[in-house]
This record gives C-alpha cells, sequence and structure tokens, in this order.
C-alpha cells in the first residue's frame, strides 16, 4: 500500500495545521494568479534562506539551507516543506508553509564545485548532513 511506503499519504496524519497550511497556500495561490504585489508586503517579514540548494524528496522539491529569522526555527540550517511557487528572478519562493527571501545558491561564493547542485549530488553535503524531517505532513519549517 501507498501509506506504507509514504505515511503523509494517509488521511489520518491531515491535521490542524496541515489544512491551514493548504488553505494558506491556495489563498496565496490565487493571489498569485491575479497580481503578485502583495508578495512584497509579505517578504517584509519572510525569513531569509541563504546558501541554499534543492533537493528532491519522496514529498517533493524542499530547499536545503542556512535560515535567518525563522519566526519559529530561529537561524540555523533547515529543510524546508514543499516548494510550490519561485520567483522567476530568484528573490522569493512559497513553500506549504510560508514565503522566504532567497539568499545565495549554495556553492557560489565559496569556491564550492557544486555550484549550486542539490546537496544530495555533492560529496559530504549529503542528505545525512541536513537536518531530519521530523513530521511527514509537510510542515518542517512550519
Amino acid at each position: 500500500m501507498l501509506t506504507h511506503v509514504f505515511p503523509f499519504l494517509d488521511p489520518a496524519r491531515i491535521t490542524t495545521q496541515v489544512s491551514d497550511h493548504l488553505r494558506s497556500l491556495a489563498t496565496d495561490c490565487a493571489a498569485l494568479g491575479e497580481n503578485t504585489a502583495f508578495v512584497t508586503d509579505r517578504l517584509r517579514t519572510a525569513p531569509v534562506l541563504d546558501r541554499y540548494a534543492p533537493v528532491i524528496t519522496p514529498l517533493g522539491l524542499r530547499l536545503a539551507g542556512q535560515v535567518t529569522h525563522h519566526p519559529l526555527l530561529g537561524s540555523r540550517r533547515i529543510l524546508t516543506s514543499q516548494v510550490w511557487f519561485a520567483d522567476p528572478e530568484g528573490h522569493w519562493v512559497r513553500t506549504l508553509s510560508r514565503f522566504y527571501r532567497l539568499g545565495r545558491p549554495a556553492g557560489l561564493d565559496d569556491g564550492d564545485p557544486s555550484q549550486g547542485r542539490s546537496p544530495s549530488a555533492t560529496n559530504g553535503n549529503g542528505p545525512d548532513d541536513w537536518p531530519e524531517y521530523g513530521d511527514c505532513s509537510g510542515d518542517a519549517d512550519r
């Protein structure tokens, strides 16, 4: 069964928090379809994700990086929830949980030959070096 391999698919794991995140994401999705001007207001208080790299997981595309000023996690290395929207100019992303302002991609400015590739594609920077995704409900970065 799919839920044995992907426990987050089990309806029993749906929480109020997951429902709230999905409602917020749907509202932002509709707003992005109309006009992106509201993003400027959201970015004023959004955490910054620096030295980030895309990571493909069974839950989808996520970003690993150094966050600053996260309202729940503070400043540390994180693995975001799933990325749903990204600014074509690379200034921000919208994950399941929130907007992030983007800093520098991983590998740029530090001599890392990966030049922004996924941590799983580089030596010594694999998924084992990043924080665990504690709950499969999609709220890693709440």
